[in-house]
């Protein structure tokens, strides 16, 4: 019976595989079909213009997981730059008046960010890390078409590790600062979009015990590039 099950899903998933019409974006969920009604693989990539969003589509509740590339550089102290991944979501509502969208916005991110080695007053072993960070603000944009180009900053805030490998110093601090930057969000569906975004974080000077004194004062400013998924609810 299990055989003959699995040569049945097996055949089913063949003939959808090969077929002319395929997976088309037409036998997805309703909130997530594509605007339009273009021919499979084409409706996965372009979404027909000859259906307009429905009014509201611009507004309510999201939710956006993302990922990104962070640069990180450090002032005042010796440290060598960070650069990596960050894997994040963020949240918030929009609201929508004529073309104009806006309304609060917050995001959390875990980074792989990791500084190289560096030497202080003849001692080696220096690295910095950074393992997460998040920021609270508001955004505010204007709508063409389907697409939305729009600004946004607020309240930044990060956690970093600074260590010597030589001696096993170590020491956590949460650094506060702010963020700026924009964007451009591109309407997939009446529920989806898709989010490109960059961002300028500057963080205060903030005291690291595991560095020499004199150079103990830590501040850095990160570039933040991300991919975003939006989900309106």
């Amino acid at each position: 019976m299990k055989a003959v099950m699995g040569k049945a899903l097996c055949a089913l998933a063949m003939s959808a595989l090969f077929s002319p019409v395929g997976v088309s974006a037409q036998s997805l969920p309703e909130s997530l079909k594509p605007i339009g009604n273009l021919s499979s693989p084409f409706n996965w990539i372009i979404p027909n213009y000859s259906e307009a969003p429905r009014p509201n589509a611009w507004q309510g509740f999201y939710l956006k997981p993302s990922i990104g590339y962070s640069s990180v550089s450090f002032s005042g102290s010796g440290l060598n730059a960070a650069k990596g991944l960050t894997l994040g979501a963020s949240g918030g509502y929009d609201f929508h008046y004529s073309n104009f969208v806006f309304g609060p916005t917050a995001d959390l991110n875990y980074d792989f960010l990791h500084g190289g080695e560096s030497s202080m007053n003849g001692v080696s072993g220096y690295r910095a890390q950074i393992d997460f960070d998040g920021s609270v603000g508001a955004r505010a944009g204007y709508v063409w078409d389907r697409t939305l180009i729009y600004a946004t900053g607020g309240y930044a805030f990060a956690n970093m590790n600074v260590k010597n490998d030589t001696f096993g110093d170590s020491d956590w601090n949460m650094l506060s600062g702010w963020t700026a930057g924009g964007g451009l969000e591109y309407l997939w569906s009446d529920h989806d979009s898709l989010r490109l975004e960059y961002r300028r974080v500057e963080f205060s000077s903030q005291d690291f015990n595991s560095l020499p004194t004199g150079r103990d004062k830590v501040k850095f400013d990160m570039d933040k590039f991300v991919v975003g998924f939006n989900h309106r609810f």
